[in-house]
């Protein structure tokens, strides 16, 4: 058991990714959902881990993020959007291949009062969609509940 993974997840990463449930629009909330998912892993990582040396903290936290990428895809597109809020633009790398190149691709799908005249339909949903540097869209709520059940399944 982790003691201290399972209090964060308990306490800031399921209630803020409840709160992205209830407000799927919401670009805000996504993004916070997909910030502490991915920094599920160090807590994850760092539960009882004895060293405070920064590269062997680092060591153990990329092996946990493997971990959680093999178990559940998804943790990809959580890393590229937590990484793309963060840092606002994402910078070309061989070691770590993105989905994503900047925050301003994530996007909330217009709900029936916000689409134009003509658009909306009743009862389609609104929701916060990642738009991939391949112009794929992604809606992250599936992601978001993906990977909190993978978290969960390691606690």
């Amino acid at each position: 058991m982790r003691p201290d993974a399972a209090a964060f997840l308990a306490y800031t990463v399921e209630p803020t990714v409840a709160e992205f449930e209830k407000q799927p629009y919401d670009i805000r909330l996504g993004r916070l959902a997909a910030i502490v998912l991915y920094h599920m892993a160090d807590h994850f990582a760092l539960d009882g881990f004895a060293s405070r040396e920064r590269k062997l903290m680092d060591q153990e936290i990329n092996v946990t993020r493997a971990n959680v990428q093999a178990k559940c895809p998804e943790f990809v597109l959580i890393r590229d959007v937590a990484d793309a809020s963060k840092h606002a633009k994402l910078a070309l790398s061989k070691n770590v291949p993105r989905q994503l190149s900047s925050g301003d691709q994530l996007s909330a799908t217009p709900g029936l009062f916000q689409a134009p005249f003509g658009h909306g339909v009743f009862a389609e949903a609104a929701e916060v969609v990642a738009t991939l540097d391949d112009g794929t869209p992604r809606p992250l709520l599936p992601a978001v509940r993906a990977v909190l059940a993978a978290w969960k399944s390691m606690i």
